[in-house]
């Protein structure tokens, strides 16, 4: 008997997963699926306001509404066999929960982190929005400042800058900042010097360098391609971006049941993609190293 764990338990795997990654806020809700694999965004344009003239009534304007489709091309799958001996002499280690949590963790999560930041990376780059450049102490904070004017029409509530900790460690020895500590606590006390926000852009620091590359090799899990730079940042309107999330199926598989021995079969699949909308594609910024 194999028990889908989408099933049963999706509610708790979707908040594992969402809590161990950066981007999980780039998802759009409420999507308008059309299949397992595609869905559906509506624009609507309208022409705007001409010069009324009083002897002749109203200007003649237009308005369409077009749709277009977007498919998920990001399918990932994986399984595990645990022998049932493994299980037991582990003290339930391998469990069905302990493997998932594992997975999602360390592989799952951080792969869609990884994919993400560089399709957008791609994506800026494609648009003519995206530079090489290095960043330092003394010009950080004027670099994120001229970012952040290119997509303030947005509206500043709209906007996430993920940093690396190399930005944001130069962000905060900045000499543009004036900072005055007082540590007054008797007993155990911390400073906490990081930058969360600048002109109303919430800053969000990618500790997790390993996924934060312009470019990933996905052939077995994810690693930096070939030639790929590390993001120095990468700003984004959440409007400008459409993403979705498809959980196909997590299964377990009973001892004996699939004929793969004696033991648990753990099966893993996947979809999920992000795009930027044509009508807001100057909304992805991304700066790399040289």
């Amino acid at each position: 008997m194999a028990i889908n764990y989408v099933d049963k338990y999706g509610k708790e795997l979707d908040q594992k997963l969402v809590f161990g990654t950066y981007t999980n806020e780039l998802e759009t809700p409420n999507l308008l699926w059309l299949d397992a694999k595609t869905f559906k965004i509506q624009t609507i344009t309208t022409t705007g306001l001409k010069a009324h003239t009083r002897n002749k009534g109203y200007n003649e304007g237009s308005a369409s509404n077009t749709n277009k489709s977007y498919t998920i091309d990001f399918d990932r799958d994986v399984e595990f066999f645990v022998d049932v001996m493994d299980v037991d002499e582990t003290g339930q280690a391998l469990s069905a929960a302990n493997v998932t949590k594992e997975f999602n963790s360390r592989h799952a999560g951080p792969e869609m982190d990884a994919y993400r930041f560089s399709k957008l990376a791609t994506v800026a780059k494609t648009n003519s929005n995206s530079v090489a450049e290095e960043i330092t102490k003394d010009n950080v904070f004027t670099k994120l400042k001229a970012a952040i004017r290119k997509v303030k029409k947005y509206g500043t509530q709209n906007l996430v800058m993920y940093v690396s900790p190399d930005v944001m460690a130069a962000l905060e020895l900045s000499d543009d900042f004036v900072r005055a500590i007082n540590v007054q606590n008797i007993g155990p006390s911390s400073i906490e010097t990081r930058i969360t926000a600048i002109d109303g852009t919430r800053i969000v620091e990618v500790e997790a360098e390993d996924r934060f590359y312009d470019t990933f090799d996905f052939t077995d899990g994810y690693k930096p391609a070939a030639g790929a730079k590390k993001l120095n940042f990468l700003l984004v309107n959440k409007g400008s971006v459409v993403g979705g999330t498809k959980h196909a199926s997590i299964y377990l598989h009973a001892p004996g049941s699939v004929g793969q021995g004696d033991g648990w079969l753990y099966q893993y699949r996947v979809y999920h993609d992000i795009f930027v909308l044509d009508q807001q594609k100057d909304g992805v910024i991304a700066s790399t190293e040289v």
